[in-house]
């Protein structure tokens, strides 16, 4: 140190006579001492003309204080180096109060997410609630009507057949809601993990449409696929996708409009296609569509946790694919788009 100065005296603690003559070093830390951090300072001060640094540094009574520091190279008119000039700036309030502003904006997402959590539950526990009711009163009434008609001697063939129909119903909706739930805390929990094998997406598509076509005789799907559709992925979970998809298709559209199913290529891979011609989606729905419990607000009483497209979505980014949905807005129908990496297992060794 060959200069001295009154800011770099107040800043510093030293007065002149105390650091003239010392090297600068003396003003960082003993673990930056350590790693040679003031020799590479000036290192590229020499090697580019300036060095610009921010950190803490000492001041002579051991406390520290952050920073803004620039290094000058100085040379002589022939380009010789003579000295290296260094103006430091305590920044130590200033990044105080960029840290406080930090802690509020942590603070201020932090209640939001909570805010957002709390929101989801209750969510949940409403759309939870409505969605199971239906199934257990139609359990506890069918089984008080078998009770009280037995009990007066008067249960009929014709009323015990069609009581154990509704219960088989409302137990398989039940079963449903319980799975999916089950599902989505599972996929929360650990993630997906596929069990991957050769699948033909084509094949397996049309054999869920064959079901459907069985248990929806009177709505219209039409099928269509190019053939050698190979995606390197987990037959079990594509079934569960294919049908949500198609699902949903159908229970947001009526007859006579048809749902319309193609498999094809796109973009190196394999392109499911599912388009109906029902309710559409709303746009502020439509955005957040894949979220758990999200429905559209055209959904009205039909039923539904909101968690199908949730989980279809998990699953299709656990195979490295997408899922988008499309609506041009209410009653103008959805199509949505389930895109997969082709390749079979010799493709993706």
């Amino acid at each position: 140190m060959i200069s001295w100065n009154r800011g770099a005296q107040r800043i510093k603690g030293y007065a002149a006579s105390e650091i003239i003559g010392r090297h600068f070093s003396v003003f960082y830390t003993a673990e930056e001492r350590a790693e040679d951090l003031p020799d590479r300072v000036l290192e590229v001060a020499r090697r580019d003309g300036t060095c610009l640094s921010e950190g803490w540094r000492v001041r002579k009574d051991g406390t520290r204080f952050w920073a803004d520091v620039v290094v000058t190279a100085l040379r002589d008119p022939d380009g010789e180096l003579y000295a290296y000039a260094k103006v430091t700036r305590d920044m130590t309030e200033r990044r105080a109060s960029e840290e406080r502003e930090r802690q509020l904006i942590a603070e201020r997402e932090a209640r939001s997410a909570a805010e957002e959590a709390l929101e989801a539950r209750e969510r949940f526990l409403s759309i939870a609630a409505h969605e199971l009711r239906t199934p257990v009163t139609t359990l506890r009434l069918s089984a008080d009507l078998l009770l009280r008609r037995r009990a007066a001697g008067r249960l009929d063939e014709e009323l015990l057949a069609s009581s154990i129909a509704r219960i088989a119903k409302a137990s398989g909706r039940l079963a449903e809601l319980v799975d999916e739930l089950l599902d989505v805390a599972k996929l929360t929990a650990d993630g997906v993990e596929p069990k991957r094998s050769s699948v033909d997406l084509g094949d397996l598509v049309s054999g869920i449409v064959e079901l459907y076509g069985g248990t929806h005789a009177a709505r219209r799907l039409d099928f269509d696929a190019a053939p050698g559709m190979i995606v390197w992925a987990d037959p079990g979970r594509l079934e569960q996708i294919v049908s949500n998809v198609i699902d949903n298709a159908l229970k947001y559209s009526a007859e006579p409009s048809p749902v319309t199913i193609t498999v094809g290529t796109a973009d190196d891979g394999v392109l499911l296609t599912v388009r109906d011609e029902g309710i559409g989606i709303d746009s502020q729905a439509l955005t957040a569509i894949h979220e758990p419990f999200t429905r559209g607000a055209n959904a009205g009483a039909i039923e539904g946790l909101g968690l199908g497209l949730f989980i279809s979505h998990s699953i299709v980014e656990a195979h490295g694919g997408w899922i988008r949905f499309e609506s041009d807005g209410p009653g103008l129908g959805t199509t949505v788009r389930v895109w997969l990496p082709s390749g079979a297992e010799g493709e993706r060794a």
